[in-house]
């Protein structure tokens, strides 16, 4: 038990959930039928990821707490740019189609 406590209190529980992050994320894109669009889609996902486990790792380190703010930093980047790489996708269908209704909607609803 000793060794796990070890494992997580050095903060390499972190990096190596980072590495295995980044090799699920490899045989994901390996195994898709359209590898270099599913690398694209999923790459600002797993920075963050990454960046969040990073951050993780230092904060359970003693002594290296300033790059904490930085890794955590970074995941919000990466974060932004998955949102926004999302919802250029969806732009389309977020917008109201109101001019499409044929009659005025009726209330079926009664009290």
């Amino acid at each position: 038990m000793s060794v796990v406590f070890t494992w997580f209190q050095s903060g390499w529980v972190a990096f190596g959930a980072i590495a295995f992050l980044w090799a699920e994320f490899a045989l994901v894109c390996y195994l898709s039928a359209a590898p270099g669009l599913r690398f694209r889609l999923l790459l600002a996902n797993v920075l963050a990821g990454s960046c969040l486990l990073a951050a993780l790792g230092f904060a359970l380190r003693d002594g290296v707490l300033p790059w904490v703010p930085v890794f955590l930093s970074l995941a919000l980047i990466a974060h932004v740019w998955d949102v926004a790489a999302r919802l250029r996708g969806q732009s389309a269908s977020l917008r109201r189609k109101t001019e499409k209704l044929s009659r005025p909607a009726i209330v079926t609803h009664t009290r």
